[in-house]
């Protein structure tokens, strides 16, 4: 069986495997609605969307965002090309964007073939990699996100073709460099890589004239683009780095996002690849090193890239999504080489076999939920539904502990809503509203059932005449995510009361 299979992969074209990743993500554009985290739609949607507003989107009192606006300029035309054809529901749009990214995501399985089979001229692997980008459990679903660190892999594994050239000349260094430089603009922790490249170039004697060219057509191509636009924006080319460099060794913000040990990521990676076929990767990925130069200087950029992760304490799982496809390559071409040198062990074939056999099986049930998972949908649906009601002057938000923002992109009203927490007396909110600053409140959203009648209760203190309008359900998956991790996972059912 295992043989079929293997054939069976082998003799995929191409072309078969990006059709299969095409279908796949149109099924997520058109039933995988919402979003994944929330920078992916509160750093780029709501951003993009108070910025054609002409609106404040910057926070913690900077007056310049810490990321690049590239990436959420591409959501401000798109946002401005629906409006031009009338399509103007905000759930319309987002189907929009959400093609945009399938169409862009699928240069990524492109490049992933061609990079694969340029390291070792072996078409199964190729095919392989090619797969994983096109069907991997969580690919499809993410990919048709406005998920940064995902948006840059196309880019990132085409500066990685271009660098690995088999012809390599001055043209592979400048095409490396536009490519690596696109993809900063878009995640600015992929430094790393090129850099690793850079490196081992610049330690190579015959490569240095290469690594030169390398480093300024790099910083060419960012002057050119984010550097350019933020001269145009900000009055300094410079301005989004360096806020993002500020903001980031601040220690009481980063001390506020999720924590983790320096091997966190170890974890991360075996969770990604689905448990078991990590013990086969990690060897590959060592060995790797003794396949070619440039399967070394690729392990350096990824050691690089991984090793500032590991330090870093800001940790966040999809922080390493975009050197992923580097680590399943770099294993994939090393375990065959390993095996191959080691004459193919009984055992290590056995183990192969029952890890292929192992990821498909959970590869295919992940890509069937996933792909089909409409994520936070309590926060999206709640605000679409005050968006059908016409009316609405403002909202309270209430949970036991801070309840996660809501999504007004949906609601498409830039409302300063109020918060109201266990912490809070009830008398706090009655003293809000009643100072005047902002429009009353006409609804009360509650997020998550957890005490709810006594939560109710608080409330019938400062609206003693509340009636239930809806409730809202969270999705699937939200609820799997909750039940997984409720700490970092606020996905519950919300209820939405109106005040009279």
């Amino acid at each position: 069986m295992i043989q079929t299979l293997k054939r069976y992969i082998g003799n995929l074209s191409l072309t078969q495997i990006l059709i299969a990743g095409f279908l796949a993500r149109i099924i997520a554009v058109i039933f995988s609605a919402g979003y994944g985290f929330h920078d992916d739609h509160f750093e780029v949607v709501e951003l993009a969307w108070k910025w054609k507003d002409g609106l404040s989107f910057t926070w913690d009192g900077s007056a310049i965002h810490m990321f690049s606006l590239l990436y959420p300029g591409l959501h401000y035309l798109i946002f401005s090309l629906c409006r031009w054809l009338g399509i103007d529901q905000p759930e319309h749009m987002m189907i929009v964007v959400r093609a945009f990214h399938a169409v862009v995501s699928m240069s990524g399985i492109y490049y992933a073939w061609h990079l694969s089979y340029r390291l070792g001229g072996n078409k199964m692997l190729a095919n392989s990699m090619a797969l994983l980008l096109a069907l991997g459990w969580f690919f499809p679903f993410l990919s048709v996100r406005s998920l940064r660190e995902v948006f840059c892999i196309p880019f990132l594994l085409a500066g990685c073709y271009h660098a690995v050239a088999d012809n390599f000349r001055s043209r592979s260094a400048f095409l490396s460099a536009i490519c690596f430089a696109i993809a900063f603009d878009i995640r600015m922790q992929i430094i790393f890589i090129p850099l690793g490249i850079g490196v081992w170039w610049l330690f190579q004697k015959a490569s240095i004239r290469h690594a030169i060219i390398f480093g300024l057509a790099f910083l060419v191509s960012i002057a050119l683009t984010q550097g350019l636009f933020d001269l145009l924006y900000y009055g300094n080319p410079l301005a989004s780095t360096l806020e993002y460099l500020r903001y980031n060794s601040d220690a009481t913000h980063i001390g506020s996002y999720p924590q983790g040990p320096w091997y966190m990521y170890a974890g991360t990676l075996a969770l990604f690849v689905l448990g078991i076929p990590v013990f086969l990767l990690y060897p590959g990925v060592i060995y790797s090193y003794k396949i070619s130069a440039h399967t070394r200087m690729l392990l350096l950029s990824l050691i690089f890239f991984f090793l500032f992760h590991s330090l870093y304490s800001n940790k966040q799982e999809r922080f390493i999504l975009p050197a992923l496809p580097l680590f399943v390559m770099l294993g994939l071409h090393g375990i065959r080489e390993a095996m191959i040198a080691l004459k193919q062990p009984k055992w290590l074939r056995n183990f192969a076999a029952f890890s292929l056999i192992w990821f498909l099986v959970l590869n295919t049930l992940g890509l069937i939920l996933l792909t089909v998972t409409y994520s936070k949908k309590a926060r999206v649906e709640s605000m679409i539904w005050l968006r059908e009601q016409k009316q609405v002057s403002n909202f309270v938000l209430e949970g036991t502990g801070n309840p996660p923002p809501p999504p007004l992109f949906y609601l498409q009203q830039h409302l300063n809503y109020y918060t109201f927490t266990a912490a809070q007396h009830p008398s706090a909110l009655d003293s809000m509203i009643r100072k005047g600053d902002r429009p009353a409140p006409d609804y009360v959203i509650m997020a998550g059932s957890k005490d709810l009648d006594k939560r109710l209760e608080r409330l019938h203190a400062v609206f003693p005449r509340m009636e239930k309008a809806a409730t809202i359900e969270p999705g699937f998956i939200d609820n799997i995510a909750y039940r997984l991790n409720p700490k970092h996972n606020q996905n519950e059912a919300w209820f939405i009361y109106r005040v009279q």
